[in-house]
């Protein structure tokens, strides 16, 4: 990073600004393990490249850990980060030498903007909950719940991407996720189920410490369709990878990050023949599933032989660094996979019962 001379000192500050804030907001649990780069920048009021270039910084210097791997961090709204114990240490250095925290007014307003988004995406989970009378054969437009909401069309296609790929609360029609333009969207139990037993929008801010299991890492709903479609002839037996799966959800809901890792390389690596593919890298590059599938897949077959190696292949050291859940989630893209698995599956099917 170039910085002029006179800079610097200025710059070191926001440098330090940044990671107490870091620091603060997950050191009192109001945004779980990590907080989002679009929510620092917004609580120290710094323009976009300067939280990217900040946290680049940071990061290299191993006092930060950047998770959403799958995302460059170019994208703040996706981009989440957390506090290393570098990083942590560094903080406590600095509060013991000014005897005061410098950066501890940072913190209510920080607060603010994770109970405000915390809101928002309540508000809109009511939205759609109201709309379709807790019946999920009934659907809703995101422009419907713009209008309804009042709420911007990226914030709406933002928080409702979330429900869908981290939460679980609504679901659509499209294999690649949400289109504003195009996908309607409902709720599925598990969505009225929060919405049921949730009296606050901000109860998940006040609750203890004990957190509870993972949430599933293969959706229940398209583990469900592909025990469906496994049952009707085919000549790809399905059980072992119904059984992968499985085990999987079970691993990662019980925070066993390592075995998460492996299972999830497991799925990737049994696939192919499926896809008239020998090695998922084939899956990845030569697939005609799409621009948007192929570019998924290629990111989970990078991603996913980095972590997998480092824990296969990686000798113990002086220093380790445990995997978190955020270090092996890439159950988007596996749920992406499973899906086309089962698009594939169908259409077999079809034309054998059709000969």
């Amino acid at each position: 990073m170039n910085v002029d001379s006179q800079d610097t000192e200025q710059l070191n500050q926001k440098h330090l600004e940044v990671l107490h804030c870091i620091c603060k907001a997950t050191e009192r649990n109001i945004s779980e393990e990590n907080i989002s780069l679009r929510d620092i920048a917004k609580s120290l009021n710094l323009s976009e490249s300067e939280i990217i270039s900040i946290s680049k910084y940071l990061y290299a210097q191993d006092l930060i850990k950047i998770y959403n791997p799958l995302f460059d961090l170019d994208e703040i709204d996706y981009c989440r980060v957390s506090i290393t114990p570098k990083g942590r240490a560094e903080v406590k250095n600095q509060v013991t030498q000014n005897e005061i925290d410098p950066t501890e007014h940072l913190l209510s307003s920080t607060m603010n903007l994770v109970e405000e988004q915390q809101k928002k995406r309540f508000q809109i989970l009511c939205c759609i909950y109201k709309s379709t009378g807790a019946n999920t054969g009934k659907h809703i437009n995101l422009s419907d719940i713009t209008n309804d909401t009042h709420l911007s069309e990226s914030e709406v296609l933002s928080i409702a991407t979330y429900l869908l790929e981290e939460k679980g609360f609504i679901a659509c029609d499209s294999l690649f996720g949400l289109d504003y333009n195009v996908g309607p969207v409902w709720i599925t139990p598990k969505g009225i189920s929060e919405i049921e037993t949730t009296k606050e929008p901000n109860n998940h801010a006040n609750k203890n410490s004990t957190r509870p299991p993972n949430d599933p890492f293969i959706n229940e709903d398209r583990l469900q369709e592909l025990k469906d479609i496994s049952s009707k002839q085919s000549k790809f037996n399905c059980s072992k990878l119904i059984r992968l799966c499985e085990e999987l959800n079970s691993n990662y809901s019980n925070e066993n990050y390592y075995a998460t890792a492996m299972l999830t390389r497991a799925i990737m690596d049994h696939v192919p023949p499926i896809f008239g593919k020998e090695k998922f890298t084939e899956v990845a590059n030569n697939y005609s599933g799409g621009d948007s599938f192929k570019k998924l897949m290629k990111n989970l077959n990078d991603f996913q032989k980095n972590i997998s190696d480092g824990i296969l292949h990686e000798h113990i050291g002086n220093t380790e660094s445990l995997l978190h859940a955020t270090d092996v989630n890439s159950s988007q893209p596996i749920g992406q996979l499973l899906g086309e698995i089962v698009k594939i599956l169908k259409k077999e099917t079809v034309k054998q019962r059709n000969n």
